[in-house]
Parts: C-alpha cells; sequence; structure tokens
C-alpha cells in the first residue's frame, strides 16, 4: 500500500513473458489504464519500477502498478484487476504468461 496527498493506492507487480527484451510500452500501459477504468476499478493510476529480465529462461517485462479508486477504495483488489485485464495480452505481438500480484 502506497499513501500519498491523502490518496491510498494499491500497488500490484505486474509480469509478462515477452519474446525481446522490454522496459517500456505506453501502448500496453494506456489499455491497462483503459479497461481499469472502464470496469471502474480505478480513479487513478501509476506505472513505475520498470524493469527487463530473464527468470527460468524467459525474458520477462515487469513494472507496478498503483492504482486508487477514490470513491470505492474496497474495488482495487486483485480479482477485479485480473478480471479487467483479462486476454490483454491478444492485442499485443510476442507477449504472453500475464502475472498480477499484490504487492
Amino acid at each position: 500500500m502506497c499513501m500519498s496527498c491523502n490518496e491510498t493506492s494499491q500497488v500490484f507487480s505486474v509480469e509478462i513473458v515477452t519474446q525481446e527484451p522490454v522496459s517500456n510500452n505506453m501502448d500496453l500501459y494506456k489499455e491497462i489504464a483503459q479497461r481499469l477504468f472502464q470496469n471502474k476499478v480505478i480513479s487513478l493510476i501509476n506505472v513505475g519500477n520498470n524493469r527487463a529480465f530473464v527468470a527460468n529462461d524467459k525474458q520477462i517485462f515487469g513494472f507496478e502498478l498503483h492504482l486508487t479508486n477514490r470513491h470505492n477504495p474496497a474495488d482495487v483488489n486483485l480479482s477485479n484487476v485480473e478480471k479487467a485485464l483479462d486476454g490483454i495480452l491478444t492485442q499485443f505481438d510476442g507477449y504472453s504468461e500475464m502475472q498480477i500480484k499484490l504487492n
């Protein structure tokens, strides 16, 4: 959990298997934000701590999502985030196996 400006954010770690090293993808971030807003999970999003690394012989693109809902803070939970982002990788070539964890 992150607290700033009198707002409480839940922090989620996201890891995606990629064919090539990736350390930033604004199109993916925009799609994530759009889906989370459309599903009324969040009212504010910040993305940070981007990283590219290899684990278990797989190329991984990782980042953190700092998510806030000023109206319904309880809506920012792992189940709602996973549901909103289900199937998002189908539109991104070379991306697969997304894991989301609550920090």
